[in-house]
């Protein structure tokens, strides 16, 4: 299994980190390495759509978790003999005291914008390695181009 992950702590507005994310035709604007995404239908559990990844493949997804009150989703991918899923979270540093030092002082109006990529299955060493390190260089881009919009 691999599992890559990234972080950013930022003041931002979580309604409008949560309205990119959700605006699926709109994340070639914060994805350079993405140059189409569709959903068909409303965001919520089940729906389905497609990434087109610069110089890739359209591939399928279809969302497993949509929870606007917790501001987190998740989209799954299937790869020949593995799984693909994207973890999307937006939480409170105040809530994990593993991300700040107790002493430290917090701006009220900061937030964790976590991304994670969860490969899974009897091939997921191999497609770590073509399509986790990928993933995880592009990243930090991602989620500074979403702070830059979303910033307070």
């Amino acid at each position: 299994m691999g599992v890559h992950s990234h972080s950013i702590t930022a003041a931002v507005d979580p309604s409008v980190v949560w309205a990119r994310w959700t605006d699926v035709e709109n994340w070639p604007l914060d994805d350079p390495d993405i140059s189409k995404a569709q959903l068909n239908g409303p965001v919520a559990k089940g729906a389905i759509g497609f990434i087109v990844p610069r110089g890739g493949f359209r591939t399928p997804f279809k969302l497993v978790e949509v929870d606007r009150q917790n501001l987190r989703f998740s989209l799954e991918t299937k790869l020949p003999l593995a799984v693909s899923l994207f973890e999307h979270t937006l939480t409170r540093p105040v809530d994990d005291p593993d991300l700040h030092e107790s002493d430290a002082e917090l701006d009220p109006d900061a937030w964790v914008l976590t991304h994670t990529l969860t490969i899974s299955g009897p091939l997921s060493r191999l497609w770590d390695r073509i399509v986790g390190r990928s993933f995880t260089r592009g990243l930090p881009t991602v989620l500074n181009n979403i702070v830059t919009a979303a910033h307070v």
